[in-house]
């Protein structure tokens, strides 16, 4: 079952159970209200013939002949009155047949209010005569009639006050889960990878608030699924690059470098030539072998660089930093780098020179900074052992708005990076205010 037939099913029972309820209460007050009613009705009764036997016999006057006078009344309501002389019926005045028209109770409601039969007898000896017998039957009928109208107007009322609290609340219910309905199908969407639907804003707060959530979570989601196509299409781009780049320094540097070692190892086989054309040919051998080493090792380096698995992260850094300095003098860099990096890094320390790489790049081309800080930390823990490392990178240049994506996909390059090792990605930026990136990463034993 589900949960909105469960629910409605749940509320129905409830009402239904306040219904029995409520007419259980009725007919308990009916039927006591009716019994007390017969019971009054049967003591008057009594109690009005003995005042009036007291009278007839105070006035002189035999009660046969007062008793002769009850034959003159009328039906009553509740009472039937019965009078015997031995084995002789003076009297028998019933009670009304049926009580008025329309006013007649259901079977049900008679059978579950009718009293106890009530029966009371007077006896009179007389000497000489016969024992009169005074018999008055209690007659319910009118009663009953009367507690049925009192309560049939109540269960109405009852009825339709819960019929009213039925409908409002399935009504209510209804449109909640018809927005549950409209959520699980943006979930479905979301499931199947469909980020461009957004969830409405719904009338109730509980359902809005996880309408504005749900349609954030998307946005977010569409948005690094951009950005994760961006970087799939960026670092294909960048293998092509780099493929490119060996291919054309294979061909041009080292083809033809090769290419001229074969033709003056040629040259230097043929008879005529002198030792001085000789010395000269070798000269240019070793001039080439030595550009050869050195487009190598560019080559090398750009790959990987060797010193990083040589002398460690902190020497490679070193190196780098000075290199650059030479290169762009204009720019004031303080590089600062604790020791014992090396022996918290572990495996981590090529992605950190490749972040300081990237740092160092996205400065030149894009800040326009006069100084730069790179600040490579330990984070202890209380017993000082190295728990993590902290990268500060800050500028003096433009900066940008953090909300607007940069151009460039150097700082994405970073935070995935960083996201990877299972650190923190932190950026401080915006207009004419310069560029901070904090960046905290585990020690290598920690790492996810």
């Amino acid at each position: 079952m589900s949960l909105r037939f469960r629910l409605n099913l749940m509320i129905g029972l409830v009402m239904l159970a306040i219904i029995g309820m409520g007419t259980l209460f009725v007919v308990h007050n009916a039927r006591r209200s009716v019994a007390e009613e017969v019971r009054s009705s049967v003591n008057l009764a009594l109690q009005l013939i003995d005042a009036g036997l007291e009278q007839a016999v105070a006035a002189g006057r035999s009660p046969v002949d007062w008793i002769a006078q009850l034959a003159r009344l009328d039906r009553t309501r509740h009472l039937s009155l019965s009078i015997h002389q031995g084995e002789r019926t003076i009297i028998d005045l019933p009670s009304s047949a049926a009580p008025a028209a329309g006013e007649e109770a259901p079977g049900w409601f008679a059978w579950a209010v009718a009293p106890e039969p009530l029966v009371a007898e007077k006896h009179l000896h007389q000497i000489g005569n016969p024992m009169i017998q005074i018999i008055i039957d209690a007659n319910p009928a009118d009663e009953i009639a009367e507690a049925w109208t009192e309560a049939r107007g109540f269960l109405l009322l009852m009825l339709a006050l819960a019929v009213t609290v039925y409908v409002v609340v399935h009504t209510t219910l209804g449109r909640a889960f018809n927005s549950v309905g409209v959520i699980l199908e943006g979930l479905e969407n979301l499931e199947n990878g469909d980020y461009s639907r957004r969830l409405p804003e719904f009338y109730l707060p509980e359902f809005a608030r996880i309408s504005r959530a749900f349609n954030h979570t998307v946005c977010a989601l569409e948005k690094t699924r951009e950005e994760n196509r961006a970087l799939t299409q960026r670092s294909l781009a960048i293998q092509e690059e780099e493929r490119r780049y060996l291919a054309q320094e294979l061909h041009d540097e080292l083809g033809q470098s090769l290419s001229a070692i074969k033709a003056i190892a040629a040259s230097l086989r043929k008879p005529e030539r002198d030792d001085k054309s000789t010395a000269d040919a070798v000269g240019t051998i070793q001039s080439i072998c030595d550009h050869l080493f050195a487009v190598l090792r560019t080559l090398m380096q750009r790959l990987r660089p060797l010193m990083l698995d040589e002398l460690g992260l902190k020497a490679s850094l070193e190196d780098m930093i000075e290199n650059w300095r030479s290169r762009y003098s204009d720019i004031a860099l303080d590089f600062r780098c604790d020791d014992g990096i090396d022996e918290c890094v572990g495996d981590s320390r090529i992605h950190i020179f490749r972040i300081v790489q990237e740092s160092l790049t996205n400065v030149v081309r894009h800040s326009g900074a006069r100084h730069l800080k790179i600040h490579l930390s330990l984070i202890e823990t209380a017993d000082d052992r190295p728990e993590a490392l902290l990268l500060k990178v800050s500028d003096d240049g433009a900066g940008f708005d953090p909300s607007r994506a940069p151009a460039g996909l150097g700082l994405l390059g970073i935070r995935e990076r960083v996201e990877s090792l299972g650190g923190r990605f932190g950026l401080n930026t915006r207009p004419g205010a310069g560029v901070t990136l904090r960046i905290n990463i585990p020690c290598g034993d920690k790492l996810p």
